[in-house]
């Protein structure tokens, strides 16, 4: 079991079915947007992502020299509330991979959170979306055969 120098974790509210929401979920990328901003930064050259289960994303972040780094990773989930309503969690932990390397993690955290919160409201949102796109009238047309 992988230990951690942080956690934290979101949550957010899904207007959609619990099982609806989760099917979405695991037919989408739902950390390509994150990564694609990310990228936008310039963070390409220093970090590596991948899926590391279902649902489960790992982020390498290598800092000035090959040895320092941190491991950020992050897990999904869709559940339901003690009011039985569907919520996603994103939760997002971290570790450095030496001391020097644990302090800037730590150092940036603050701002890996506001991402992660970010991220978390905009994959909600798409999550509802899709799930409920029969409701806003933007279901995919009907494919015909032409003779």
């Amino acid at each position: 079991m992988t230990s951690y120098d942080v956690t934290s974790s979101f949550v957010q509210l899904v207007d959609a079915d619990r099982s609806e929401a989760g099917k979405v979920l695991e037919r989408i990328d739902p950390m390509r947007s994150l990564a694609d901003r990310l990228s936008a930064l310039g963070l390409d050259d220093h970090a590596i992502w991948s899926q590391t289960g279902a649902l489960a994303y790992t982020m390498m972040w290598r800092f000035g020299s090959c040895r320092e780094h941190a491991r950020f990773d992050w897990h999904l989930a869709v559940d339901s509330d003690g009011a039985g309503r569907t919520v996603l969690t994103v939760k997002l932990s971290g570790r450095g991979s030496d001391p020097a390397a644990r302090a800037r993690m730590l150092a940036s955290w603050t701002l890996l959170e506001e991402l992660a919160q970010a991220h978390t409201r905009r994959l909600a949102r798409t999550l509802d979306d899709y799930a409920n796109a029969d409701d806003y009238g933007v279901a995919p047309q009907q494919l015909r055969a032409v003779v």
